[in-house]
């Protein structure tokens, strides 16, 4: 096998710093000009037995792929170290002679040199790969709490949210997954919950620790967001989570640092309606591979008056959202490329976010963008959201419901159609985009005069298309390509009977039968329905299912634990929870495609959409690009990954 250093400088008169790789004899790569800090991650090989054979899907990683040359990379699959096939258009092989038995590994072939060898992997015996869970202990509600009707006073636990990141630095992902206890509330609703848990689990099933987060944080989908990503470049992930007295971090110690050095972690802060209204806010940056606590600031934004948020009794004054982002992040405005933790508060009315970053073993914060309330931005939040480059300055715009923030924390634009529970920000009219910068934002709204959904460009907030007004509460709505006879991306909404052009809103016929999830899973380029603990197609029949007594979704949302491209080729992995909790499932498709695109973690727009899909209603992360019939080449990101 040659070990040869391969340069690829693409030097010439008008190429800019993006055309410069190095590839390294380990395969490591050198970006000194690339600017997103992406991950470095392994090839994730992935091989699945199958009646006939075994499918194999692997990683192409950012820095691999090239838009103006892609025949210049080709794969080179071993079985038992020989090798049986070279690949040239794709990250699929179907071997019709492999068996369980046999070890699979693969190498990159580019300018026909021959990279290292991918780590050997075995064939899974069925399309999941099953991990193991540590259920916590039932517990009891104290009895200076109020009573529920209805609710008994011992709780138990189920898995909730997870995120993913390489905790330990050696080019896979963990899991971060959150524990609720069975009395989590809404924040409309009174009353006291369980304490919050945080687990990290290895794919191979091995757990790493838990982060009790205490009594004074509240368990419901508006409380606990947490982040996971390599925050300051150490090549290794870090977990950032809103945190209070009494959190136990991941080595069993109560918080120590900054203003948790003097706080009384026996002190119970909820109040005689079971709310937490009072008492010291943290936000704390966990070290990912042990859980520990790294540093532990005074959260922002904070708390202030209760009123101030609109309400007195602490419903919106506790609605919380984050997501990771490449913001502008230096003082002079611009974006070093490195990521920032964004966490955000209120929805209704006021809505602030804070920018934190987490550098040099110190967490500090760089800007604060207040709506002010009686301005135009207050009552624009959702009940999630998303980031993109909007304008295609290599810095992410938040997209907080109506309302576009500027990377930099301005207040850019709003559309003034005010809160909405569903938020899809992608590519979703490529026929709109300049020179491969568009980013088109899909909302469906609440009663009044709000349109029953629209389509918003992220940079300008101009409405595209925009529905009439029902007057419900239209709570569900969906955006993406799923068919194949309309360009672009096709919506539909709870709320409406059709399937809509989200370019002009022409009628496309009838919807889906569900308003829920989405996941890239067959063989062609459109996107697939979830729903439940099921993959169908648009027009077609049920691609994957997990009967409900051995799968159960995400609470009562329907969702999944979580979808990305977690293995394998760029289509995503789906993981459910075990209906008795005991375990995490992680499927994997085993189609063969002709489509090959670079893993979507090296899409910096779906990377932190992802980090984000914990947050608030859960929704699926869209990639900076269109995928989709007819779609043309994705351009080659713009990625430094750590050597």
């Amino acid at each position: 096998m040659k070990r040869a250093v391969l340069i690829l400088l693409g030097l010439c008169l008008g190429c800019d710093h993006r055309s410069m790789v190095v590839i390294t004899p380990l395969g490591t790569p050198q970006n000194p000009g690339g600017h997103y800090h992406m991950e470095k991650l392994d090839r994730g090989l992935v091989a699945v037995s199958l009646p006939d054979g075994v499918y194999l899907g692997w990683r192409m990683f950012g820095y691999e792929y090239d838009d103006k040359d892609p025949g210049r990379v080709a794969y080179a699959v071993y079985r038992d170290g020989a090798p049986i096939k070279t690949v040239p258009d794709s990250t699929n092989y179907f071997d019709p002679q492999g068996s369980p038995d046999v070890q699979y590994q693969v190498a990159a072939i580019i300018d026909g040199e021959t990279q290292d060898l991918s780590p050997p992997v075995n064939a899974w015996l069925q399309n999941f790969l099953r991990i193991p869970l540590q259920i916590p202990q039932p517990g009891v509600t104290p009895a200076t709490c109020p009573a529920v009707p209805n609710e008994p006073s011992t709780y138990t636990y189920s898995a909730g949210d997870a995120s993913v990141g390489d905790l330990d630095g050696d080019g896979q992902y963990e899991i971060v997954l959150k524990w609720d206890p069975s009395n989590a509330k809404d924040n409309a609703v009174f009353g006291c919950t369980g304490n919050v848990l945080l687990d990290a689990y290895t794919l191979d099933g091995k757990y790493l620790w838990r982060i009790d987060l205490g009594p004074n944080i509240r368990a419901g989908s508006h409380y606990t967001q947490h982040l996971v990503y390599d925050f300051d470049g150490d090549g290794k992930a870090e977990v950032a989570v809103k945190t209070a007295p009494g959190t136990l971090d991941g080595t069993g110690n109560y918080l120590q640092k900054g203003p948790a050095a003097a706080d009384d972690d026996s002190a119970d802060y909820r109040n005689s309606s079971g709310y937490i209204l009072t008492g010291p806010e943290y936000l704390t940056v966990f070290e990912g591979a042990t859980g520990a606590e790294l540093a532990t600031v005074d959260f922002q934004p904070a708390r202030g008056v209760v009123a101030d948020w609109g309400d007195d009794y602490g419903n919106r004054v506790d609605i919380f959202l984050s997501t990771t982002a490449f913001v502008s992040d230096q003082n002079d405005g611009t974006a070093s490329g490195r990521p920032s933790i964004v966490m955000a508060r209120g929805v209704y009315t006021r809505n602030v976010l804070c920018a934190w970053n987490w550098r040099d073993g110190a967490l500090t914060l760089m800007w604060t963008a207040d709506s002010d309330q009686g301005t135009a931005y207050a009552s624009q939040g959702a009940d999630t959201m998303m980031v993109a480059d909007a304008d295609g300055d290599g810095a992410q715009e938040i997209i907080y419901g109506s309302s576009t923030i500027s990377s930099n924390g301005k207040r850019r634009c709003t559309t003034g159609f005010g809160h909405g529970d569903t938020l899809h920000v992608g590519v979703l009219a490529p026929s709109l985009q300049v020179n491969d910068i568009g980013i088109q934002v899909f909302m469906v709204h609440g009663s009044g005069p709000q349109p029953e959904y629209e389509v918003h460009d992220a940079a300008t907030c101009e409405v595209i298309v925009r529905g009439p007004a029902l007057g419900i509460d239209n709570r569900d709505g969906v955006a993406d390509d799923i068919s194949p006879g309309n360009p672009g991306a096709e919506m539909w909404s709870a709320a409406g009977p059709a399937l809509l052009s989200a370019t002009d809103g022409s009628n496309l016929g009838p919807k889906p039968s569900s308003s829920n999830f989405l996941i890239y899973w067959d063989a062609d380029e459109s996107r697939e329905l979830e729903d439940g603990t099921s993959i169908t197609k648009y027009g077609g029949g049920t691609l994957l299912s997990c009967p409900p007594l051995q799968c159960a979704p995400n609470g009562g949302g329907r969702t999944p634990t979580l979808t990305a491209d977690l293995l394998g080729d760029w289509r995503e992995e789906i993981v459910w929870r075990e209906a008795d909790n005991s375990a995490l499932r992680v499927y994997t498709t085993t189609d063969i495609t002709a489509r090959r695109i670079y893993t979507l973690m090296h899409d910096p727009q779906y990377r932190m959409q992802v980090s984000a899909e914990q947050t608030g209603f859960n929704q699926p992360p869209h990639p900076g690009f269109h995928i989709g019939h007819d779609m043309k080449m994705p351009p080659k990101p713009d990625i430094f990954v750590r050597r």
